[in-house]
């Protein structure tokens, strides 16, 4: 009896679960749809009412992945590629409403519908539009060896993973930093005697070059010692890839992998390096298109929520602070906002700003100054910026938020 009850709790629990997979990855809106009644065939106007409302409800559900400027330049793109398929992307809708107008001239359907909108995003990142939105980033991908037993930067292997990386993310649309800026960033750091860098220093040197997305990646290759065969061996190669967002250092994301190519033990030096060549070229590529998507995403997410600046406060009194909270509260462009610290004279706090750093920092300062807030800026690098009160001492002295 107990197991009988087991196996209608599991079919129910799946029948559930299936219903409910579309919705995970749709969006349910409400829309409506019109067609004119033609020599009084009103089957035929339902049906293009239908279609009418799908068709709303699926540029209601592209307004959650695009603005409205997007959608008017690209409108003719939009409509042959996306429009013009709309019931593809409703997996489901049910009719609220339906009939003629009093007239009896045109009919009108409700519909509520689960649009797809993970595979419009997809079709929208297949046609570049959603690279077009975020502006096509800069990016520099940067060599940073982990370990002693890392490849060495100027290795065959690594140039591959480069080459394996970098071309992934260009398909994509983002755009490659010159190969000359990316030498200046290793003299530099090797002018500076660093054995190791953080990922602060790097992203001031990202920022240096207006790079707008930064690649670090790090690479292992090793014969395999010993084992049965007298005829064969074995290179592992290991690939571990992170993204990191200049501006804030923040990690976007990170993926890594590895590979196991079996060789021959005759094969000799040179062989065994074209194996392990070869190996890094498909790892990297594997590597990069898995980072890729939740890249895209972060810079998506800035579009729609905003990018995230962080604001530094010294010496200012809690009259004032209210009053700079206020300024930010009524910028345009002002998303959210976040509370790090609240204590007298420091306040740290992130804002989402949907714009460009120069509108942000131009609504931001003179904000300030209309409502008469004196301050002084110890640093504004990339979207970090460090004010204190003008009149005070400076209290970060040698500080500097990378």
């Amino acid at each position: 009896m107990r197991s009988k009850r087991r196996v209608v709790m599991y079919l129910f629990l799946s029948i559930y679960l299936l219903l409910s997979l579309p919705l995970a990855f749709g969006e349910m809106v409400t829309d409506v749809g019109q067609a004119p009644i033609v020599d009084g065939n009103i089957g035929r106007a339902r049906q293009m009412a239908i279609q009418d409302a799908q068709r709303n409800a699926v540029e209601q559900g592209l307004g959650t992945l695009i603005d409205s400027r997007t959608k008017v330049v690209n409108f003719q793109v939009l409509e042959d590629k996306i429009y013009s398929r709309a019931s593809g992307y409703v997996t489901r809708y049910d009719i609220l409403s339906q009939g003629e107008t009093p007239d009896g001239t045109v009919y009108t359907v409700t519909i509520r519908a689960n649009v797809q909108t993970a595979s419009i995003k997809d079709d929208l990142r297949a046609i570049g539009i959603l690279m077009t939105q975020i502006g096509n980033p800069r990016f520099m991908a940067m060599y940073v060896p982990k370990t002693r037993s890392s490849a060495h930067r100027n290795s065959r292997v690594v140039h591959a993973a480069e080459e394996a990386i970098t071309g992934v993310f260009a398909r994509k649309g983002f755009v490659v930093l010159d190969r000359m800026f990316i030498d200046n960033v290793y003299d530099e750091i090797e002018q500076a005697g660093r054995i190791d860098v953080d990922m602060d220093e790097l992203s001031a040197l990202a920022l240096k070059y207006k790079a707008g997305l930064l690649l670090v990646y790090d690479v292992h290759a090793a014969k395999k010692v010993g084992g049965r065969s007298r005829y064969f061996g074995g290179i592992i190669v290991e690939i571990s890839l992170r993204a990191v967002a200049p501006a804030t250092a923040d990690l976007i994301a990170q993926k890594s992998g590895d590979v196991y190519v079996k060789t021959m033990r005759t094969g000799g030096d040179y062989y065994d390096s074209m194996q392990a060549v070869e190996a890094a070229d498909a790892l990297g590529k594997a590597v990069a298109k898995a980072l890729i998507g939740d890249t895209l995403a972060y810079f998506e997410r800035a579009v729609h929520a905003g990018t995230r600046f962080v604001l530094w406060f010294r010496n200012f009194s809690e009259d004032e602070i209210y009053s700079i909270v206020d300024v930010i509260e009524q910028m345009n462009g002002f998303m959210d906002k976040n509370v790090r610290n609240q204590s007298p004279r420091d306040f740290q706090l992130d804002v989402n700003f949907q714009g460009k750093k120069f509108d942000f920092q131009r609504q931001l300062f003179r904000g300030l100054q209309e409502h008469g807030i004196r301050f002084k800026t110890k640093q504004a690098k990339g979207n970090r910026f460090l004010f204190f009160k003008e009149g005070t001492d400076n209290p970060y002295r040698g500080i500097n938020i990378r």
